[in-house]
């Protein structure tokens, strides 16, 4: 009797280690989202002056998106700051 109380301890403690081992394996972390344009493209000569170099903490940037406008990337979406210098339209 006193074997198998040992035996069941033993294994029982194994169990547990093992378990604390996997448990404690580190965690994978997702890889970071791809960052968002920076740069800008090159604004075109009939471009409107920059409003600002900043805006709310993002650096201000060109795009040609919609006509072209000034604005910002803010969490992987653009927040335009000027309107369409082709329509001058929002």
């Amino acid at each position: 009797m006193t074997l198998i109380k040992t035996t069941l301890s033993a294994l029982a403690v194994t169990g547990v280690l093992i378990a604390a081992v996997l448990g404690a394996a580190p965690a994978s972390a997702e890889p970071p989202p791809p960052p968002a344009p920076v740069l800008g493209e090159v604004p075109p000569p009939n471009a409107p002056k920059k409003t600002a170099e900043f805006w709310n903490g993002e650096p201000v940037v060109w795009t040609s998106m919609w006509g072209g406008r000034w604005g910002v990337w803010k969490n992987g979406g653009f927040i335009p700051l000027t309107s369409n210098i082709n329509t001058g339209g929002g």
